[in-house]
């Protein structure tokens, strides 16, 4: 009999530069160590990162997965608190939009994973076709915006689209790189007044992270924040976080 498949959850934003990835390598680690079995999944499949925040360099990525020459088992990747990944390339851009018989590989491929609690789809920003999709299959979307004006503009046009192509009408806000709890729920309600007036949909603010030097100090070394700042005011924002999508 297979083994339990858990939640599949993507998160995205509307801007590059918001800190995603590291929420997602980061997020993984905290439900890893409280013994909630994570995949991620790089979905920036042709610029992908997730290795570089574990300090990994994989033999094998989804390219291989694609062209037929490796299956699922043989590219993923483990890494600390059994957190397991699936690694993309950098510099393909053929990659940058799948065509269908590209997303039925890969889809096919990832149904055959069994046995975790999470998959965590970090996809790339913006509103490539590529999105869109990995969007559209997931069951819960996670929305990252920072109080850059940028952030909060492409945020809106991602949930629009998201709206628009694939029919969701329920989404996460992940606040990041706040100055304080005051400043994160000013811009999720700077998001929900527009939504409200101009998209039939509902915006669930699930909490921020404050900025934190330690973020910037473990990222450059190559090491996950929250395994090396345990304490910092981070890690304990993106905790709360994690036990919300756990309960």
């Amino acid at each position: 009999m297979d083994k339990k498949r858990g939640k599949t959850l993507t998160i995205t934003s509307g801007k590059g530069g918001v800190g995603k990835s590291s929420i997602v390598t980061n997020m993984a680690y905290i439900l890893g160590a409280n013994m909630e079995s994570v995949y991620i999944v790089d979905a920036d499949l042709s610029l992908g990162n997730i290795d570089i925040f574990f300090g990994m360099t994989p033999r094998f990525n989804i390219k291989d997965l694609i062209e037929g020459k490796k299956g699922i088992n043989e590219i993923v990747v483990e890494g600390p608190n059994g957190i397991r990944f699936i690694p993309a390339t950098s510099g393909i851009a053929e990659l940058s939009s799948l065509t269908d018989d590209q997303r039925n590989i890969l889809l096919s491929s990832l149904h055959e994973l069994n046995g975790y609690d999470f998959m965590l789809i970090d996809t790339p920003a913006g509103i490539s076709s590529n999105v869109i999709y990995f969007n559209s299959i997931s069951e819960s979307i996670y929305i990252v915006v920072t109080p850059d004006p940028a952030s909060i503009t492409d945020s809106y046009a991602v949930l629009k689209v998201l709206h628009n192509k694939t029919g969701r009408k329920d989404f996460n806000i992940i606040v990041n790189m706040a100055k304080d709890e005051a400043e994160a729920l000013s811009i999720y309600r700077k998001l929900l007044s527009v939504t409200d007036q101009f998209l039939n949909i509902y915006l669930d603010y699930v909490g921020y992270i404050p900025v934190d030097a330690n973020i910037r100090i473990a990222t450059k070394k190559q090491k996950l924040w929250t395994e090396y700042y345990p304490d910092t005011p981070a890690t304990k924002a993106l905790v709360k976080i994690c036990n919300k999508m756990v309960s």
